[in-house]
């Protein structure tokens, strides 16, 4: 009934762990992302320290949220497959779908799905942002809140698949519970966690045997592009406010109230 297609960074593979463990997944196809280690935004060498700490607290982060797992059969996933990022346009994707054939489709942290793909399956083809639409639409969306001294818009949207960049209309979204000693790479991983969790109640074999209509976004909002980000950004993070943005915020602003939307509550 239902396919996933995903990165494999821990956070992926928790979504595939707790979505599995709830109803059955037929197909698991997984794209292998860039090293989660990457220091490919080096621009200059005194930067790269910065970056070396960035990098290892993420990694950190999400090995305390979500552990690493090695063996995806544990699972107990009818199919797994591998894939890398060509594959969304050589052919061999599609290619594979038409034979699995399932109705539904759940996307999170892989490459933009083509519409002709898309069109293979009947019922639901949703994605899971890391990101507050229609705010934090594109890349990096959980570093742009924190970094803009809002982190309580760090947030999740599950939202149909079209060819509008994360502006799909909205199924489900989630915020993050802002935790006073949380650094910014703990504040998305509490949020991508929550979020997991509690679509996880939502989402059954019940839920996925209709198509859904979503809530159309309010606005355009803004998409945030890889080109805006750069290693001195860290700067701010990391030199002007040690890692605790959200403790900052929390005692010196009036935090707002990102409007949250759901149609499976």
């Amino acid at each position: 009934m239902i396919t996933l297609i995903t990165g494999n960074h821990p956070r992926h593979i928790f979504l595939v762990k707790k979505f599995s463990e709830k109803f059955e997944v037929d197909n698991w196809i997984i794209q292998k992302r860039e090293n989660i280690f990457t220091d490919s935004y080096t621009i200059k060498k005194n930067m790269s320290e910065l970056e070396k700490i960035h990098f290892e607290k993420r990694y950190n982060s999400e090995k305390n949220f979500f552990g690493i797992v090695d063996n995806y059969e544990v699972f107990k996933i009818k199919n797994i497959i591998f894939i890398t990022k060509e594959d969304f346009t050589n052919g061999k994707l599609k290619k594979k779908l038409k034979e699995l054939k399932t109705l539904n489709l759940i996307s999170y942290g892989c490459k933009k799905i083509s519409q002709d793909i898309l069109s293979l399956f009947k019922l639901n083809k949703w994605n899971v942002h890391g990101g507050l639409s229609p705010w934090y639409r594109g890349s990096m969306t959980h570093f742009w809140p924190t970094y803009l001294l809002e982190p309580e818009f760090t947030g999740m949207t599950l939202h149909q698949l079209t060819d509008k960049i994360d502006g799909g209309d909205i199924i489900h979204q989630t915020k993050v519970k802002l935790n006073l000693d949380d650094g910014i790479h703990d504040n998305a991983c509490r949020c991508v966690r929550d979020f997991v969790l509690s679509t996880n109640k939502l989402i059954n074999t019940k839920t996925l045997s209709k198509k859904h209509k979503g809530i159309k976004p309010y606005s355009t909002g803004r998409i945030w592009t890889e080109k805006m980000w750069n290693p001195y950004l860290l700067k701010v993070i990391y030199e002007k406010f040690e890692d605790r943005i959200n403790k900052f915020c929390i005692e010196n602003k009036t935090l707002r109230k990102p409007k949250i939307q759901s149609v499976l509550v």
